[in-house]
């Protein structure tokens, strides 16, 4: 349950890793401050408001009913901020809303005054945000006294809080823009290996951020090179290899050619054809693994290409365009690599399809054909060099087993993927998948 909570994203991780650190300390510091100062700070207002109600009630059973009463009444007003009235015969309102158990305005002021004064009160608390109205019933009527809210009210804790909170925001608001800075380099460290799985280039990247982050880019950058020198070592290799075996047989092919025609000598000269063929196939083979620069293409045209020229040596092939964008490919590789199999399906079978579709996170190449296919468990062995599922029937038909591996490495080198199905027509069907 907790990992389904949790940010996917190594920045929200960060994120939390702070912002709850930070609730929990503005917590218990708000808590702390509540519990302590603004309960002590309120607890002493209360009690002041509820000592000079007291002493009015003392003064008042001392004077009343002489003027020197209305003089203490004039100066509680200008010295003490209260307004104090006598109503006489008048008893305690039943009609008040009863005191707020969560406020700790009321519970302060109904202990204050329980301390204080031994005669029955009410107060309201609830009439006005500016106001505290108190009521004491005493012996011959009722004393009702207005005091400022403020008397008994402090903001210090709303203002502390206020700061704190601000100060917090500001402080996690700065840091994500750091922690963002941080990322951004590992993203583009994503990226780049990501474009370079798929075949393409990322210009301008360069190893930054912090030194962990600078250590690992670097790393995939000497990686890279070591990768692609190792491709371009080991095509040079076979292109060299391939090329200084044609010159052998090239003078073998004349020497026949001088000979007399019999048996033996066709025999040899079906020979040296196979061998030519599987050289020519090898050199292709070596030639899917160049380097080359990717550009935009337009898949549609592509296909249409591979189709123009299958019709234009007299075989039929049905194409199917449901989605065709525009790519970053190896052009002239990947088209080598349809048209191997394409080949392979017309050399197979009467009646072959080729169709593109899109599909979530990229796009679908289907090859299928209504040949005699591939049986299941030999399906994972064809796209291996010069593998051929059944020797005895498919020899002498200029296959040199390396159309699939072929096929394969240009789609790898583009990262994408290439698997064999049970195709609709009843034969075999290819699926290439490329990443947008």
């Amino acid at each position: 349950m907790l990992k389904r909570i949790m940010p996917r994203s190594l920045f929200g991780r960060w994120l939390l890793m702070l912002v709850i650190p930070v609730l929990a300390l503005q917590g218990i510091v708000t808590y702390a401050f509540y519990e302590r100062h603004w309960d002590t700070v309120s607890r002493r207002l209360a009690l002041g408001l509820a000592g000079d109600i007291g002493m009015m009630i003392e003064l008042y059973e001392r004077t009343k009913g002489t003027p020197q009463f209305d003089e203490y009444v004039s100066l509680a007003y200008v010295r003490m901020q209260i307004e104090v009235r006598v109503l006489p015969g008048a008893k305690l309102p039943t009609e008040l809303p009863p005191p707020r158990s969560w406020s700790i305005l009321d519970r302060m002021l109904n202990q204050a005054l329980s301390e204080i004064i031994d005669e029955p009160f009410a107060i309201d608390t609830q009439r006005s945000d500016d106001n505290i109205v108190v009521y004491v019933e005493l012996p011959d009527g009722l004393m009702v006294t207005l005091a400022r809210a403020k008397r008994v009210y402090s903001t210090s804790t709303f203002i502390f809080i206020m700061w704190m909170a601000g100060g917090s925001l500001l402080l996690l608001g700065i840091a994500a823009i750091f922690m963002r800075n941080q990322i951004r380099p590992i993203r583009r460290l994503a990226q780049a290996a990501d474009a370079f799985g798929k075949g393409r280039d990322m210009p301008g990247f360069r190893p930054s951020g912090a030194s962990e982050v600078r250590a690992a880019a670097m790393a995939f950058l000497a990686m890279r090179d070591r990768i692609r020198r190792h491709i371009r070592e080991r095509t040079e290799m076979l292109a060299g290899v391939s090329h200084d075996l044609r010159t052998p047989l090239t003078r073998m092919k004349l020497q026949l050619s001088m000979m007399e025609n019999n048996a033996e000598a066709d025999e040899l000269k079906r020979d040296l054809a196979e061998m030519e063929t599987m050289i020519n196939a090898y050199l292709a083979f070596a030639r899917g693994q160049t380097e080359q620069s990717t550009e935009p293409t337009d898949l549609g045209d592509l296909l249409r290409e591979v189709a123009d020229d299958v019709r234009r040596s007299g075989r039929q092939l049905d194409m199917s365009i449901e989605s065709a964008p525009v790519l970053p490919l190896r052009r002239l590789g990947f088209k080598r690599a349809l048209a191997n199999l394409v080949e392979n399906a017309l050399r197979y079978g009467n009646k072959v399809r080729v169709e593109s579709v899109a599909v979530a996170g990229g796009i679908e190449i289907h090859v299928d054909d209504n040949g005699p296919g591939i049986p299941e468990k030999e399906r994972h062995k064809v796209f291996r060099p010069f593998h051929r599922a059944d020797p005895a029937r498919y020899s002498g038909q200029g296959n040199a087993g390396l159309g699939l591996s072929i096929a394969r490495d240009a789609v790898l080198a583009h990262g994408g993927d290439i698997s064999l199905r049970d195709s609709p027509l009843g034969g075999l069907r290819v699926c290439i998948k490329l990443p947008l």
